[in-house]
Order: C-alpha cells, then sequence, then structure tokens
C-alpha cells in the first residue's frame, strides 16, 4: 500500500514540475521597460530592430529568459515574444505598405512603460516602452523641386523635373510616391517613386512658361517652380545693289555690260529684344563667307557677284547663320538674282582738233584730240575710255600711249601722213579713227 501511495506521491512532483516548467519568467513589479529601434521612418516594405531593455527597481537587468511581448498598431513585429539575455530583447518591425506612424510597444509582467523625473508639480513623467516609427508618405516633412535646365528655347524643348523629398531630420526617403504637375506642356510621367537619395524624376517639355509643383504625402513643394522660355537669337538682313539709292531688295540687280559683275551691298543687324549674340557669319552663296563677330552694332558688307553667261538671270542666296551665348542658333537668307547685261552701243571715236590738217612746214607743232562716244551701260551713256594709242604714220615709229584723248607730235620730213587713234575700255572694246596731215615747204613769199 504504502509502495502505491509513494508511486502516487512521486508522480504528483513530477507534474508539477512541468507545470513550473510551462510558467513563463516575466518581469517583476516595478521593472521598467525601455524601447528603441535605431531607424525611426521606413519606407513602404522596409524593416528595422526594435529592441526592449528590462531593468528590474534597483536598476539591474532582468533574469535572462524574461519574456517580452511586442505588437504594433501599424505594421507587424516578429517575432511577438522574445526572451531577454542581459536585459534584452529584440525583434523586427516591419513597415508594410500603410502610409502612417506606428506605435510599437513592448510588455512584460508587472513592467511599468513609464519614468518619471522630478517632484511635485515639477515631475515629467515620459513613457518609455513605447517607440514610434514613421511609414511611407507619413514621413515626410519637406519637399523641393527644381528644374534642369531651369528654361527652354524659343522653340519648345523639354527639361528634367527633379523632387527632392527628405524627412524631419533631413534624412532622404526611398520609395516614396511623388505627384508632378503643371499649368503648361506635357509631364512624362505624372508620378514618380524616390531613390535611395530621397530624389524623384520626370521630363517636361513644354514651349510656354509652366510653373510646376511637386507634391508628396501632405506636403507640395514651394515656391512653384518656373519653367521659362528663353528670347532666341534673332537676326535682320537686307540687300542693296550698289548703284542704287533707294530700294531694299537684290531681286533685279543688273550685271555691268563692262565687267559682267554687279556690286551689292549687304546690311545686317541683331532683331531688338532678342537674345545676346556670339558669333555670326554670312555665307554669300558663292563659295564665300565672312564673319560679322557679335553684331554688337549694325554691319555692313559689299560683295561682288558674277552675272550670266546667257539670258537668264543668276541667283545666288545670301544666308546669315546667329548663334547665341545659350548656343542656340537661327539663319535669315535673301535672294541676290543677278540680270543679264544690257548689250553696249557702239563706241564712235573721231577727231575733234588737228592742227595740221593742211600743209605744215616742217619742225611744226601739231596737236591731235579725239573724242569717244557711245558704249555705256545699258545702252546709253559713253563709255570710260581707258587708254588711247596713237600712231602718227612714220615708218619704224613706235605707237604711243597715253591716257588723255590729246597728243602732240613734230614732224621732221615731208610728206603725207595718216595719224592713227585707238581708244580702248577696261574690259578691251575698242574704237578707232584717223586722220591726214600734209608736210611741207611753204614757198618764200614774193
Amino acid at each position: 500500500m504504502r509502495s502505491l501511495y509513494a508511486r502516487v506521491a512521486i508522480a504528483g512532483a513530477v507534474l508539477m514540475m512541468a507545470a513550473c516548467e510551462r510558467v513563463q519568467l516575466l518581469a517583476p513589479t516595478n521593472s521598467t521597460i525601455t524601447v528603441s529601434a535605431p531607424s525611426r521612418v521606413l519606407p513602404f516594405g522596409g524593416s528595422t530592430e526594435v529592441t526592449a531593455f528590462v531593468t528590474e527597481q534597483g536598476g539591474t537587468p532582468v533574469h535572462n529568459g524574461t519574456v517580452v511581448r511586442f505588437n504594433a498598431t501599424l505594421g507587424t513585429v516578429s517575432p511577438t515574444e522574445v526572451e531577454t539575455r542581459n536585459g534584452l530583447a529584440i525583434t523586427t518591425f516591419l513597415a508594410g505598405n500603410t502610409s502612417g506612424i506606428a506605435d510599437v510597444r513592448a510588455t512584460s509582467g508587472g513592467a511599468t512603460g513609464t519614468s518619471t523625473t522630478g517632484t511635485g508639480t515639477g515631475a515629467t513623467t515620459t513613457t518609455t516602452n513605447v517607440v514610434q516609427i514613421t511609414i511611407g508618405a507619413a514621413a515626410v516633412n519637406t519637399v523641393t523641386l527644381r528644374a534642369n535646365p531651369g528654361s527652354v528655347s524659343a522653340a519648345g524643348g523639354t527639361v528634367e523635373l527633379i523632387a527632392n523629398v527628405v524627412a524631419e531630420n533631413g534624412r532622404a526617403l526611398e520609395g516614396i510616391l511623388v505627384t508632378f504637375n503643371t499649368d503648361q506642356g506635357t509631364l512624362s510621367s505624372a508620378v514618380a517613386t524616390t531613390n535611395s537619395s530621397g530624389e524623384a524624376r520626370t521630363s517636361l517639355t513644354t514651349s510656354q512658361l509652366a510653373k510646376v509643383t511637386a507634391t508628396a504625402g501632405t506636403k507640395t513643394s514651394t515656391p512653384v517652380v518656373e519653367v521659362t522660355v528663353r528670347t532666341g537669337p534673332g537676326v535682320l538682313l537686307t540687300c542693296l545693289p550698289a548703284a542704287t539709292t533707294s530700294g531694299t531688295s537684290c531681286a533685279a540687280a543688273q550685271a555691268s555690260s563692262s565687267g559682267n559683275t554687279v556690286t551689292v551691298q549687304f546690311t545686317i543687324s541683331k532683331v531688338a529684344s532678342t537674345s545676346a549674340l556670339r558669333s555670326a557669319t554670312i555665307d554669300f552663296g558663292d563659295g564665300t563667307s565672312q564673319s560679322l563677330g557679335s553684331l554688337a552694332s549694325e554691319a555692313k558688307v559689299s560683295h561682288t557677284y558674277t552675272g550670266p553667261s546667257s539670258t537668264a538671270p543668276r541667283s545666288y542666296t545670301a544666308t546669315v547663320t546667329a548663334t547665341d551665348i545659350n548656343g542656340e542658333s537661327t539663319t535669315t537668307s535673301t535672294v541676290v538674282s543677278v540680270t543679264p547685261r544690257a548689250t553696249p552701243t557702239p563706241i564712235t571715236l573721231s577727231f575733234t582738233t588737228d592742227t595740221c590738217a593742211t600743209a605744215t612746214v616742217q619742225g611744226q607743232r601739231c596737236s591731235f584730240t579725239v573724242a569717244a562716244t557711245g558704249g555705256g551701260d545699258g545702252g546709253t551713256g559713253n563709255a570710260s575710255i581707258e587708254s588711247y594709242t596713237w600712231n602718227f604714220g612714220e615708218d619704224g615709229a613706235s605707237d604711243v600711249v597715253t591716257s588723255s584723248p590729246t597728243i602732240t607730235h613734230i614732224y621732221t620730213a615731208d610728206g603725207r601722213y595718216t595719224v592713227t587713234a585707238t581708244a580702248r575700255t577696261a574690259d578691251a572694246r575698242s574704237a578707232r579713227a584717223q586722220t591726214e596731215v600734209l608736210i611741207d615747204v611753204l614757198p618764200a613769199a614774193q
């Protein structure tokens, strides 16, 4: 019988010991729990360690194996129960995909989650067993926006918009959705997500002044960013035949009869209220060009064109290319149409003075003058004579060339002489005239 009682007693003791082993070790009354996390701001799907430090009333860590329970008002913790080692219990908080502020709390037995400093009315109580972690857009404190570049050309263009999103502590926030808004132009994407540097990017294409903002969470960038439209380069180009005193065009510039060329004058200037120029060049359209500098003032440039070799006009396109200080370029052109030269009238040369037209004694000075008429440009007027060649009809004598239509000569022998004068123009046209002189010894007076 005693043996039976002994066996029953032993079995009861074993059961009691097993039950004791199943009872969790919790923090004693008046213990304190202090919760901390290295990251207080998380992106969606982010995580961070959460540490609870549990101390007894005297300030010493609780026994190893003390169970601490964790819970969160947003997101999750894993594991939810952790045993302490040296007073520390560590779990992991998972942010999830909901924006907001999570209260992560730790509890254990009779431990409190408050800390009081001071006494009486000056006492301050602080909750120590809760840590707040901000998730996603709720963490946004400031949104700044910039455009690169800050302007587009007069013809329009594309700029990059860069929104920078930071938390209250200045930390860059990753994974935050940013919404871009503009009153003009087109966005490549109205929504973008911040990268590890807290930057969200999109592009704006516009040809007008655009006002742009970026919004993340409840924060909108200020001030409004303006993408302006730059004033482009502009030049004016006019052409006038150099021999003309009126008109604004070289649409019918007649080639000269003599040289089959025409000289025109270009006037080039920067359009008022356009961007400052870095350089300008005129291409005359005949294989030659000339630099115009920055066109700080109006430029006048003369150029000579060759006329046509047929009855059809010969056209040239003169083009000015200007580049401003922003590297943007513009061109403007005008057509120079050279019409065929007029057929010149024949040149007529005649002697107007011949002091030896009648018999003259030897040694007398003879004077000769010729006049050229006709042959001018356009079929009117007189040609310009470049030289006169004189032959006095003397055997073996050389011709004499002058630029003057008047010359003198002395004959030293009797005879009848034919004087020939030839007038020549610069373009090698010529005309000839002749006269006769009689050199004789006059009989002595009776």
